[in-house]
């Protein structure tokens, strides 16, 4: 029977390093790298800054495990933590997809950009062709359900985003924002969020910079900032009091050769110099944050912010955990379904078949005029009988031979047969799920 089986890397056991090490793999080449591994007939995979998940249907869950344990570990460092893969089977790998689109496993709780990213990540499996019919009833399901844990609570209110954490870290280490030069390094998604959360704070001024100069245009404009060329990214630096860098590039975008030339050009007396790195992968490189008169921070640095989230909305969370329980069951009783669907309509494609055959046979012996009807249709049901209880005939022979009972029984229920006199008086076995 097919099983849906899952693997996680998620901020609450690994480190953004240990992350990237998996996220350096587009979400395609997972995909396809997954779909290989032995029993997969399904697969969707989720990547994002704080997370990498990979979902399959199986047939062969030991098996799929086994490979996926090994391709797993072949990506990540040599001393990663034992404990850094979470696998998860059944109705544990459901209901965590469902909380993850309502953003209960979320760093930053309840934040809104992961929905979006639960629905990237089903419309890229769809492209592939490797999402099927289950993956898509319980994507669909989280995408809908993560929607209406946001109507329906205040899960997602205040600080829920990453962008948003990192300009609530730069308030609490200077204070008021009103009086500081702020440079925002990218203009995609994560950076306009940090802009839309800057713009009610009334810094001094905004310097925006992105590799495509256009879009830096775009956003500064919305701040009533200033766009920066990327060959302009030191002076600026030195201008700034915080630097928040957020873009998608795979390199390193702020190097500590970059961060000691502003500092040198630095105003003296401006202070300490605040870098809050977003990106994923991160876009700053870690030996900045040596630098006497820089502090970096990167999505790590925020989990004390995630921490504070969490606390304000308790009442909350757990309303969204009990809207999460109720969908789950009744996404459980679906899938349940739709094993029995399967098998049912491989029936109807075999039994079709067999009466086509038949419904010929009996058509050209009418259309011969040789035989009375009756007979023809006698024999014609007749045979249907024989040859839709060939199997199951074979099979009660085969049971009552070996002393099956339970299959004996399970078929005598299966039919409605009333006192079976041969099958001895004991409980009805229970049919596993």
């Amino acid at each position: 029977m097919n099983t849906i089986f899952s693997a996680h890397i998620t901020h609450k056991q690994a480190k953004l390093s240990e992350i990237e090490k998996l996220g350096q793999k587009a979400p395609e080449d997972l995909l396809r790298m997954m779909c290989r591994l032995p029993g997969v007939k399904e697969c969707a995979v989720l990547s994002t800054c704080n997370r990498v998940e990979i979902y399959t249907v199986t047939d062969d869950m030991e098996a799929t495990w086994q490979a996926m344990a090994v391709l797993i570990d072949g990506m990540m460092p040599f001393d990663a933590n034992a404990n850094l893969v979470l696998y998860m089977n059944g109705k544990e790998s459901v209901g965590h997809i469902l909380r993850v689109a309502s953003g209960l496993e979320s760093l930053i709780l309840g934040e809104d950009q992961i929905q979006g990213q639960v629905k990237a990540a089903y419309k890229l499996a769809v492209q592939e062709g490797t999402m099927g019919t289950v993956l898509s009833i319980v994507f669909r399901k989280a995408i809908s359900v993560g929607k209406k844990v946001r109507t329906e609570t205040k899960v997602n209110k205040g600080a829920v985003s990453v962008g948003s954490a990192a300009v609530e870290l730069a308030e609490a280490r200077l204070g008021d924002l009103s009086d500081r030069n702020i440079l925002v390094i990218g203009a995609g998604e994560v950076a306009t969020l940090i802009a839309r959360h800057l713009a009610g704070k009334g810094p001094k001024a905004v310097f925006v910079s992105n590799r495509t100069y256009s879009k830096a245009v775009e956003l500064a404009w919305t701040l009533n900032g200033r766009a920066v060329r990327y060959d302009n990214l030191v002076n600026y630096a030195a201008l700034s009091d915080v630097v928040l860098c957020a873009t998608s590039a795979t390199h390193m975008i702020l190097t500590r050769e970059h961060v000691e030339a502003a500092l040198r050009q630095r105003p003296e007396g401006k202070g300490v110099m605040i870098v809050i790195d977003v990106s994923f992968p991160r876009n700053v490189e870690p030996e900045v944050g040596a630098i006497p008169g820089v502090e970096l921070y990167d999505i790590d640095g925020l989990r004390g912010k995630a921490e504070e989230n969490y606390l304000r909305r308790r009442d909350e969370v757990r309303s969204a955990e009990r809207i999460v329980a109720a969908e789950l069951d009744g996404l459980g009783e679906r899938i349940r379904e739709m094993h029995a669907d399967e098998l049912i309509s491989q029936l109807y494609v075999r039994f079709n078949s067999l009466k086509e055959r038949e419904v010929r046979k009996a058509l050209n012996r009418l259309a011969a005029g040789t035989e009375p009807a009756e007979d023809v249709l006698n024999d014609f049901a007749g045979s249907m009988i024989k040859k839709l209880l060939a199997d199951p005939t074979k099979m009660l022979k085969e049971a009552s031979r070996d002393g099956d009972v339970q299959t004996l029984s399970l078929v005598g229920e299966m039919f409605r047969m009333e006192g079976n006199a041969d099958v001895p008086d004991k409980p009805s076995p229970k049919i596993a799920h």
